[in-house]
């Protein structure tokens, strides 16, 4: 008895990717990739898929690695398709990175570096990411592999290391600010609509980011941390007058003396603010339905982040928000950003908490997936694999108002009495062979009560 599996709407949806692959092979090969991924299961790397949807392992392995497909046209046609049923005049691009722990060294682009999932500095690979939300549906626009320092060195380790991971020679270190910024860059040049870009604190803290933002017109909320210090007024600077010496180098900047009035640090402003200040706000339905609740208060204020050497920064909201503890006390956030004067508190609360989007999705590209699943070690497979998970995650979100791009396996209830059949694996038909056998401490068993027999003649 056999089994086939059928995925309603997949030639439908797959249709519009078959010109970017050039052989027939592949095309079945990427069909195969993707009904693995749909379909239930512990791990989403290729062996167990290949055996579910009964491809040859070394096949799928070769559509990873060595079959002819141009990724970068498969994105575009990707964001394309998306972008025609969730474009939003309102929508937002949300900038994240997460990591994928690794216990060895072999895998592109692994290094020691914070590690999100472990919450610590560990052998991981980073992943940079823009998600896109529009009309109630998030997806992730784009993702790259972060190329961290040491696989970016002119010395004939990190040589060899790049040439045993397939590294393409334009494939070079760059901060992670840098990518994000890339991102929004790609999505000025698609025209796609969209009113804010929202970070977290790693890139809030960063005044080289902030002023990219800035003059490329976009608004943003970018969070900041609590030791950051700020200007309630607008700074004035006394500057150390320039001495003129005989030897030694010139100074290259300026030497604040004093400035008036003093910085203070996030952490104590938000202590100090009272509580008749605050303004109680219902930001949207959590899980269970119930109304995420939060205070908050926001203020104008200036950034002093290398105030010393004379750096001036632009005037920004200042908002903060106040959490009530399971334990007791408050839990403080803050954010900067340089949206509308004339924006209210609540608003401003309310847009920056469509960052939870992009944390959802890759808890759902892990889970559901396999982001952290994949096994392979070439630049090549990671990159298809990232392409291919995410790609998978919308087509299941987006409803062209006739069906579904792809069916999940999982919401049919009684898929295995409705398929025909297609031939099942030879490890299943293994495993079936060896049902019947005895284990092998039966066999001991049995060899003993033998030599029992045999002794007692």
């Amino acid at each position: 008895m056999t089994t086939e599996i059928v995925f309603p709407g997949i030639e439908e949806y797959m249709a519009p990717y078959y010109g970017h692959f050039h052989r027939s092979e592949s095309r079945e090969l990427a069909e195969c990739y993707l009904a693995g991924l749909l379909m239930d299961g512990e791990r989403k790397s290729v062996e167990p898929m290949s055996e579910k949807v009964n491809a040859s392992e070394r096949s799928m392995q070769r559509l990873l690695s060595t079959a002819k497909w141009d990724d970068q046209l498969v994105a575009e046609q990707f964001r394309r398709t998306m972008l025609d049923v969730t474009s939003d005049p309102q929508g937002i691009l949300v900038l994240d990175d997460t990591g994928f722990p690794k216990k060895g060294y072999d895998s592109v682009c692994v290094a020691r570096q914070y590690c999100g999932a472990s919450g610590k500095t560990d052998n991981c690979q980073i992943g940079v990411s823009m998600t896109y939300v529009g009309r109630d549906v998030a997806w992730p626009y784009a993702m790259e592999l972060f190329v961290p320092e040491s696989w970016d060195q002119q010395n004939d380790d990190c040589t060899a290391k790049r040439k045993k991971a397939h590294m393409p020679e334009s494939a070079h270190h760059k901060s992670k600010w840098r990518m994000a910024l890339d991102f929004v860059d790609l999505a000025r040049k698609d025209n796609v609509p969209h009113r804010a870009v929202l970070a977290d604190s790693w890139y809030g803290n960063i005044p080289e980011f902030r002023k990219e933002l800035e003059s490329r017109g976009e608004n943003y909320i970018l969070g900041a941390y609590s030791n950051t210090q700020v200007f309630l007024e607008q700074p004035v600077f006394e500057i150390a007058p320039v001495k003129e010496h005989n030897r030694g180098r010139p100074r290259t900047r300026p030497k604040v003396i004093s400035t008036s009035p003093e910085p203070v640090k996030l952490s104590v402003l938000g202590a100090s603010i009272a509580d008749d200040a605050w303004q109680r706000l219902e930001l949207r339905l959590n899980s269970k339905d119930k109304p995420l609740v939060a205070e908050a208060v926001s203020m104008r204020v200036w950034p002093a982040l290398g105030w010393r050497q004379g750096n001036h920064h632009e005037q920004v909201w200042l908002l903060i928000e106040r959490r009530l503890l399971n334990l007791g006390g408050y839990e403080l956030r803050y954010f900067f950003s340089n949206m509308p004067q004339h924006l209210a508190t609540i608003d401003l609360a309310r847009l920056y908490h469509e960052r939870y989007w992009i944390e959802h999705g890759y808890q759902q590209l892990k889970e559901e997936l396999g982001l952290d699943h994949h096994e392979g070690r070439s630049w090549t497979t990671k990159k298809t694999e990232e392409c291919d998970s995410a790609e998978q995650l919308d087509s299941e979100k987006v409803d062209t108002g006739q069906r579904r791009f792809v069916l999940k396996i999982k919401h049919l209830k009684t898929w295995r009495h409705r398929c025909c059949s297609l031939r099942s694996s030879e490890r299943w038909r293994r495993k079936q062979r060896l049902k019947g056998m005895p284990s092998l401490p039966d066999v001991r068993h049995q060899i003993a009560k033998l030599l029992v027999q045999i002794l007692k003649c």
